[in-house]
């Protein structure tokens, strides 16, 4: 019982290193380790991927979804208790993997990328799919952590059927974070060259678009010095659409969630209500 429990908490300080591409093809645990009910999904991406996603549907019948995006840090099974937190608050919830994570699709990934653009591809895939084949979810929302906060901002403000967006220590811009991370961390990391600004980059899509969502939460570590107040202020100030902002006292980016997860749930709950 020691071991196993030692090894759950091991499973769960993993779940928020923000800063590196490191892709697991192997799910370490499945949600029905956890006594949750999925169902296993295959999304086809507009340039010819497949990517493994799981759905969650809600403990009663309810016309909310959630999609969840991670950090790029291992693959969609770190996210089973973000999963179930969503469930807790009456929401369907779907996770996915990017391509050559998890069961996707292979595509070599390069550890030295901060992110690529491609997976801009596979949450708009997701959300296609999603509003193909569960029209019945009338509200549809946006979770993401580190790069996949960032990615929620940015794809959420090009998306008329997106609803609200919580984003856990997203970036603004890829060249601000290349920059901080070599600042902070002495971290070098590659970023995308040719993408979509308006598609990528919280910083341009919430200045220019996202008119249409009803709200946007920006969690932030307190202690945190790459995702830090400062550019929370910046997203704030620029967004056209309403926006809040949730500080975790003594946390950085890698402990937003544990270090006070009851409180972390009762922000979600009132930003999503």
């Amino acid at each position: 019982m020691k071991t196993l429990i030692s090894i759950f908490v091991i499973f769960l300080l993993s779940i928020f290193s923000i800063f590196a591409l490191k892709p697991e093809k192997e799910y370490k645990v499945l949600p029905d380790e956890f006594g949750l009910t999925y169902e296993k999904l295959s999304i086809p991406t507009k340039d010819n991927m497949q990517l493994a996603a799981w759905l969650f549907k809600a403990p009663s019948e309810s016309k909310k979804v959630v999609i969840i995006s991670y950090n790029g840090d291992g693959n969609m099974s770190k996210m089973i208790e973000m999963a179930s937190q969503f469930l807790t608050l009456g929401y369907n919830v779907i996770t996915y993997d990017y391509r050559g994570y998890g069961e996707s699709s292979d595509f070599k990934i390069n550890t030295n990328f901060y992110m690529y653009a491609q997976f801009e591809k596979d949450l708009n895939a997701v959300i296609d799919y999603t509003r193909k084949y569960y029209s019945k979810f009338r509200q549809l929302d946006l979770y993401g952590q580190g790069m996949g906060a960032g990615l929620s901002i940015a794809i959420g403000c090009n998306r008329s059927e997106v609803n609200k967006i919580i984003a856990d220590s997203p970036y603004n811009t890829m060249e601000s974070v290349q920059k901080r991370l070599k600042e902070v961390k002495n971290q070098d990391v590659i970023i995308p060259l040719a993408f979509d600004k308006y598609l990528l980059e919280p910083e341009y899509a919430v200045a220019e678009r996202g008119k249409n969502i009803t709200g946007i939460l920006i969690i932030w570590g307190e202690k945190e010095e790459v995702c830090a107040q400062k550019d929370v202020r910046v997203l704030r100030k620029l967004a056209k659409c309403p926006t809040a902002d949730y500080k975790v006292i003594g946390a950085t980016a890698e402990n937003t969630f544990s270090i006070n997860k009851a409180k972390y749930l009762e922000e979600l709950k009132n930003f999503t209500k």
